[in-house]
């Protein structure tokens, strides 16, 4: 039965989450609205109530999306007690060559964002959000000794453009390379942008 559009059992989390999971299988160009009512089984106008429309609905999924694995980051790495160990949790996770759907997801929004200024927005604030994230570990890595960066900014902005570039290498061109040679290769380049040596972030 379909629910009523004012009934409070259906948050915003809930439409926001069956967004995302249309997103990561069908991609942003299909979307509809009355695709995520009917996933939900629900009424579009209750969608419309929350959101609007789609194009606020998308944005708003995306953002959503975004805090969630940030909010994860952070739980995952508040128990280390060492910059370097905070880093190398934060790249294990983060890290494309562990095939994490939240991938799919960002390259989809880049696809969007060539042809969609707001999206464009909503992708250029979510990716400083991360930057900032990396770039406050690697500072602390520096401030306690264990990093020898100059520009702390200007490694997380190269360490997250070669993330980026690896996600598509693995996950669009999904045969392109061995996952495993590839961590190696990022773990070189991240341990050369640090100062360390990459036997460091082994576990990353």
């Amino acid at each position: 039965m379909t629910r009523n559009r004012k009934d409070p059992g259906l948050r915003r989390g809930e439409i926001l989450r069956a967004t995302v999971a249309r997103i990561e299988k069908h991609g942003v160009q299909p979307l509809r609205i009355a695709d995520v009512a009917r996933d939900l089984d629900v009424s579009p106008a209750l969608v419309i109530y929350h959101f609007r429309t789609k194009e606020a609905l998308i944005g708003d999924a995306f953002t959503w999306a975004v805090q969630r694995d940030l909010d994860r980051l952070a739980r995952l790495t508040a128990g280390s007690t060492t910059a370097l160990r905070r880093l190398t949790t934060a790249l294990r996770w983060y890290g494309p060559t562990q095939g994490s759907k939240g991938w799919t997801l960002w390259i989809e929004g880049w696809a969007a964002a060539l042809r969609d200024p707001g999206m464009r927005t909503v992708g250029r604030e979510l990716d400083l959000r991360w930057k900032e994230a990396l770039g406050a570990i690697i500072q602390d890595g520096v401030s306690a000794g264990e990093f020898a960066v100059d520009d702390p900014r200007g490694a997380a902005w190269r360490i997250t453009a070669l993330l980026d570039g690896v996600a598509v290498q693995t996950v669009v061109h999904r045969d392109t390379r061995d996952r495993e040679q590839t961590a190696v290769w990022s773990r070189q380049i991240v341990a050369r942008e640090l100062g360390v040596e990459p036997s460091a972030l082994e576990d990353a």
